[in-house]
């Protein structure tokens, strides 16, 4: 929730800013020009901060998204990982946003990504891996793919002990940017130039930019190596390098104008070089007229953004807050809900259920009819339980029900009704006409919300799951019966 919070804010500080650049822009523009070169630029900026947006920060967005995501950090450091599993969450998001994805995975070093192509990481095509793994920082820009060139944006991914576990992200093909560019360049006359922190070119709408060795390595074109630009620093070499003025200058026989605006969450820069016309003519009439069309687009392309913006942030919220096997809430969203009962009711009992020999199940019929157990398990946890109750998966086999205004007692009876509902469940194997049942073991503890933490109720609904399993399983274990045993 933290995440979508700091989202919205920096949506909202984006937009804002957009707008304010869009207008002083405007003013400007209309100082110096009059005609065609002040509707182009305003023609421009808007499309530029839409390319940006949709195809570099985006991306880039998604792929911080996908490294913090639990469920997969907690599932890729298990023993065994199931491909198909990796292949169909990164394919998911792949067909979402138009992109390759991959995940590179360091317990099992296997590189996977979303053309179902899968690479040892102890071989010679994974250089980049060791390179960016080695480097203090944890998130890069990188080409790739000698054979089908593509923007590479990495983000390592770590556990709660910080612990290196890979890479994740995606990658937007650059035959892809150059269709783009050239779009952009004919319709509007521009050229663009993005230049990293070294001030190498990265993208461009000229034709300098080439990938025929495997990073380009061999094929960097930097931004002082163009005619231009040495004229351009030449004569405004007492400001900052990265300031974000329009200036004007002669270059050649032509005037150009040079604008540049920072892309702070990769550390480069856009470079505009557009040529100007340059007569004058009555200004302000002409800027009233236009601030007003701006105003009513600006207000239009909230309305839209917003709705956007609110589609986006529901398909995060799902995705990050459900678990992706069983569709029930994960851990994350299980502990933001409980930090929310204490403003409506005084008690809870919280449960802990756990398949009885799961792992059996798992290693006789395999780990795809555990799964349909656990989806089935789910499904009659979800079903048998009030609208105020909560039921999420805990992790592995493991399951928590949440019952607020529920004493132990209520609580040892509705989930004793539930657990010989299970028992009943016939389960089928494929290859055998025979039904066989499976149990679940249950631990209870109830408490008062008044600032008790959901780890300490968890920890005594834990031995009771402890007594629960080591008694026989498939029974219903409450913490006080064991306090009044001892």
């Amino acid at each position: 929730m933290k995440f979508i919070k700091k989202f919205d804010h920096y949506i909202t500080a984006i937009f804002v800013i957009t707008i304010i650049v869009i207008i002083a822009t405007s003013y400007f523009t209309f100082k110096e020009f009059f005609n065609a070169s002040h509707q182009k630029q305003q023609e421009v900026v808007m499309p530029l901060f839409s390319l940006i947006n949709s195809e570099i920060i985006r991306p880039l967005t998604v792929s911080q998204y996908m490294a913090s995501d639990l469920f997969l950090l907690d599932y890729i450091e298990q023993e065994k990982i199931d491909k198909e599993v990796i292949f169909n969450y990164i394919t998911s998001v792949s067909n979402q946003f138009n992109t390759l994805s991959f995940i590179a995975i360091e317990k099992h070093l296997l590189l996977i990504d979303s053309n179902n192509k899968v690479t040892d990481l102890s071989g010679k095509d994974a250089e980049w891996y060791y390179r960016l793994k080695a480097i203090d920082k944890t998130e890069f820009t990188d080409f790739g793919d000698a054979a089908n060139p593509h923007l590479f944006f990495d983000v390592k991914m770590f556990n709660k002990q910080q612990d290196f576990l890979g890479f994740i992200g995606l990658a937007i093909d650059l035959d892809y940017f150059a269709t783009k560019f050239a779009k952009f360049k004919k319709d509007y006359g521009f050229e663009l130039y993005f230049v990293d922190k070294n001030n190498d070119v990265t993208l461009s709408s000229e034709q300098i930019m080439q990938t025929m060795s495997h990073h380009r390595e061999d094929v960097v074109t930097n931004i002082n190596e163009l005619p231009w630009y040495q004229q351009y620093k030449n004569k405004y070499q007492t400001k900052d390098e990265h300031n974000n003025d329009q200036n004007i200058f002669d270059y050649s026989s032509n005037q150009l104008i040079i604008s540049q605006m920072p892309l702070k969450e990769l550390n480069w820069r856009v470079f505009i070089v557009a040529p100007p016309i340059t007569e004058q003519s009555v200004y302000w009439q002409l800027f009233m007229q236009n601030l007003i069309i701006l105003l009513a687009v600006s207000l239009a392309l909230y309305c839209l953004f917003t709705l956007c913006i609110n589609n986006f942030r529901s398909d995060l919220v799902k995705d990050s807050e459900t678990d992706y096997l069983t569709k029930l809430p994960n851990r994350s969203f299980i502990h933001w809900k409980y930090s929310q009962l204490n403003d409506k009711y005084d008690h809870v009992s919280v449960v802990i259920a756990d398949i009885d020999n799961f792992k059996i199940l798992n290693d006789t019929y395999g780990h795809l009819f555990g799964d349909d157990v656990l989806k089935v398990i789910a499904k009659e946890l979800s079903e048998n339980l009030r609208s105020i109750d909560l039921v999420g998966r805990w992790g592995g086999e493991e399951f928590i029900l949440i019952l607020p205004e529920t004493n132990a007692k209520q609580a040892q009876e509705i989930i004793n009704r539930i657990r010989k509902s299970i028992a009943k469940i016939p389960f089928t194997y494929s290859s055998s006409s025979k039904d066989f049942n499976v149990t679940v073991s249950f631990g209870i503890s109830n408490s008062n919300l008044n600032g008790t933490l959901l780890e300490e109720i968890l920890a005594k609904a834990d031995k009771a799951l402890y007594s629960a399993k080591t008694n026989g399983k498939n029974q219903v274990v409450v913490h006080w019966d064991l306090e009044s045993s001892l």
